[in-house]
């Protein structure tokens, strides 16, 4: 998966050993800091803090110490990726051999063992939607089914039809929805100090997750399988529309990565993109319309104020273009001036019903705004989070909650 670093690393040592050891050092300073972002993907890491090793190596030492240290970072750095880089293969054909495409007859069979299985509960809970989940299991052509647990698959498979229902057919931020999503995606109704390990490490923060109550389950299907009945039940779908004078101060990244982690954070990058741009124009909208165009100065903590004012200031002085102020807010200043005692009891109230599932909404999608932000891996965890978030954001600033 990281093979350009490797050659990178092993074309340095060649520049090492076949020119001067002063062009050697440059050559090495070159390859690593172009490298970087590269190795420090997250299987990765250990490779990078080595390269980085070496490189304070050449600095601090004579170039002869140096070289040698470099050839052994390189060496044993070679065999760790390698052996990661497998290992990862290795996860992949093992996950992918566990699931299988039922066939078209073999539907109405599964659906009656589920019914009388352990997780019957999920039809009945889904029971509004009986015939679509068998319409949506004979829509899907990749394997998906597990084998080694059947009724689980089968279960999680419905659950996911399920949710895609619910947002489609009750209150967006009504208590029944807020309650069903609840049973599968966790409750994150309380305020919500995000540890540094829950952003920076994935199994952490899948712990996390399953600490809350999120059901594990939903998300264990192969990556194209799971986005093809995100597809089906209607929760990926396009993107929110980006509405361009609220757009983010900075520029996207239009960096593209094969791997399939790399393509779910740019895939999920552009979706909080557009979703910020809709959200800063929904709460500019209905503030201007309660309190006039100089509402930010009247209604806002003084620190957010003061914080926006200079973000534009600096903006604008750079040669950027004029923005409305909220343009510069952060993605946590959202609830903060949603959920504001006056501002929810005169402008917002009437669009969300109860502050606490504003900020469930919200504290669903932090993590993943700020690993993208940030150029980390998210999940697929992450990736549906996402999806039943925005769909029920836009829903509301729409005007079809």
């Amino acid at each position: 998966m990281h093979q350009s670093a490797a050659r990178a690393a092993t074309e340095a040592l060649r520049a090492i050993e076949a020119t001067s050891a002063v062009s050697a050092v440059r050559e090495m300073r070159k390859s690593i800091e172009s490298n970087r972002a590269l190795m420090q993907g997250e299987l990765h890491q250990s490779a990078a803090r080595a390269a980085t090793e070496a490189l304070r190596a050449i600095e601090a030492t004579s170039t002869v110490s140096a070289v040698r240290e470099m050839r052994k970072s390189i060496e044993s750095n070679r065999a760790l990726m390698q052996g990661k880089m497998e290992r990862t293969r290795q996860i992949i054909a093992d996950s992918e051999a566990r699931f299988r495409l039922p066939e078209i007859p073999e539907v109405v069979h599964l659906i009656a063992e589920l019914r009388s299985s352990p997780f019957s509960e999920t039809l009945t809970r889904r029971s509004e939607q009986t015939s679509a989940l068998q319409q949506a299991m004979e829509s899907m052509h990749l394997p998906w089914l597990d084998v080694q647990e059947k009724m689980r698959s089968l279960a999680s498979f419905a659950e996911l039809q399920g949710i895609g229902y619910a947002l489609r057919t009750l209150p967006t931020f009504g208590e029944n929805l807020s309650a069903a999503l609840r049973f599968d995606l966790g409750d994150w109704r309380d305020p919500i100090t995000w540890r540094p390990e829950i952003l920076a490490d994935i199994e952490a923060r899948s712990d996390f997750y399953v600490g809350l109550g999120f059901n594990r389950a939903l998300t264990d299907f192969p990556a194209p399988a799971f986005q093809e009945s995100l597809d089906i039940a209607g929760l990926r779908g396009e993107p929110p529309t980006i509405v361009d004078l609220y757009g983010a101060p900075i520029p996207r990244s239009e960096t593209e990565h094969e791997e399939r982690g790399l393509e779910r954070t740019n895939q999920a990058h552009d979706w909080l993109l557009r979703l910020e741009t809709q959200l800063r124009a929904f709460i500019d909208r209905e503030m201007t319309r309660a309190f006039g165009a100089n509402w930010p100065k009247r209604r806002l903590p003084n620190d957010v104020y003061d914080a926006w004012r200079e973000k534009k200031q600096k903006a604008e002085q750079a040669g950027g273009q004029d923005r409305p102020l909220i343009a510069y807010a952060d993605f946590t200043d959202y609830e903060r001036v949603i959920c504001r005692r006056d501002n929810w009891r005169e402008v917002f109230g009437e669009f969300f019903g109860r502050p606490e599932s504003v900020r469930e909404s919200f504290q669903r999608l932090c993590p993943i705004r700020l690993d993208t932000m940030h150029a980390r891996l998210i999940t697929q965890d992450d990736e549906l989070l996402l999806h039943v978030e925005t769909r029920r954001l836009v829903k509301v600033i729409l005007g079809k909650g």
